[in-house]
């Protein structure tokens, strides 16, 4: 280990251990995806505005973050014997989407890959309605499935069907459900979007709307539109530009829905980027500790961290670059894995099913290896 890195792990390992924590944070969310905080002072009373606004205890914090560092300089000694490719599947289940009663489905499925050989984090966006022969259901309602077969890791069950699916070991699940996202994307103050298509939906379901009383199209839905290029966007717009299904062409497809998921991610990450407030680096560290802590906690963080370290001794920037992914469709495109067969194949179902599985396998195999 060279010797500035040591001093960095001696004299500023609280700093550090906000900057790998609030890193792995953005990498969740962008699938997530990479964060790299960069702290000026890291002072007595940036040390109690950030205890304070995550609600833990300062000398606690300080504990845990000095443990964290010195189990970190340990693994970093073996670093050589860690992957340096993980991967993450990001479920993010939408209840609104379906109003109330139904059951709880994951409107988004992402992998995510973080490939510190290449410097590139690779997302691709699994369609919801893609079709699992073995199990005769949509991959969505997996997750639901999962809440039975695993009570307490319902994300379990997806991740083992995902792995057989694909054929790519998925080291980690994450769920994120649309009011989580929301919540993220107000924690910052808005993102910024580069809206690369115009379109506009005349039926965009209204939230809270009870459909077993109200019947008027007027009072269920409502249109909501989307100008082209560079725009701020509060939680509320953010969540419409990935929710919104009826536009007319080709933004109104689960594909430009799911290009949308992932625009507003990579928003996410970089607004998170940008940010050096004390209280909102606490309430971003919050955030972690109630939702994803139960997923990947320090430990599990740390070996992670390793690489990350070792690829920031080779890339002073940090920067890692971002690779967006979609299957390809047939006969769109005549390579195409996957298609939507007609209606009468499947009893009036629309659906994708996979054409040809050693050809899944290989494009899956393309993007992340």
């Amino acid at each position: 280990m060279s010797s500035d890195l040591l001093v960095t792990l001696e004299y500023q390992k609280p700093k550090l251990f906000l900057r790998i924590i609030l890193w792995i944070l953005g990498v969740l969310f962008l699938s997530f995806i990479a964060l790299f905080v960069y702290l000026n002072i890291l002072s007595n009373r940036f040390i109690k505005t950030f205890t304070q606004a995550a609600g833990v205890d300062k000398e606690e914090f300080l504990t845990t973050s000095t443990n964290f560092l010195n189990q970190l300089q340990q693994n970093y000694e073996q670093v050589q014997d860690l992957p340096q490719k993980y991967n993450f599947l990001i479920l993010g289940t939408d209840k609104l989407s379906g109003r109330e009663g139904n059951p709880e489905l994951t409107d988004t499925i992402l992998l995510v890959q973080l490939d510190f050989q290449n410097g590139q984090i690779k997302t691709l966006s699994l369609p919801r309605d893609l079709y699992h022969e073995d199990y005769q259901t949509r991959i969505n309602a997996l997750y639901f499935y999962g809440q039975e077969k695993y009570p307490e890791e319902p994300d379990k069950f997806p991740r083992e069907v995902l792995e057989q699916m694909t054929g790519l070991k998925i080291d980690q699940s994450l769920v994120l459900s649309i009011e989580d996202l929301g919540e993220l994307i107000d924690l910052v103050d808005g993102i910024e979007i580069d809206v690369p298509v115009a379109f506009s939906d005349p039926s965009f379901p209204v939230p809270g709307v009870d459909v077993s009383q109200v019947s008027d199209p007027k009072i269920l839905y409502k249109e909501i539109s989307f100008a082209a290029g560079q725009q701020e966007m509060d939680a509320q717009k953010a969540l419409e530009y990935v929710r919104s299904r009826y536009s007319e062409g080709d933004e109104g497809t689960d594909e430009a829905r799911a290009m949308r998921q992932q625009l507003v991610l990579e928003a996410l990450f970089k607004k998170i980027l940008s940010l050096r407030s004390p209280e909102k680096l606490g309430q971003l560290y919050r955030f972690y500790l109630d939702r994803f802590a139960k997923y990947l906690s320090l430990e599990e963080i740390n070996p992670l961290a390793s690489s990350y370290l070792a690829y920031l001794e080779k890339n002073s920037t940090g920067a890692l670059n971002f690779k967006k992914h979609q299957l390809s469709i047939y006969p769109a495109d005549q390579e195409g894995v996957i298609y939507n067969p007609p209606l009468w194949q499947t009893k009036q179902q629309w659906l994708y099913k996979i054409k040809d599985q050693d050809k899944f396998y290989e494009n899956i195999q393309a993007i992340f290896n």
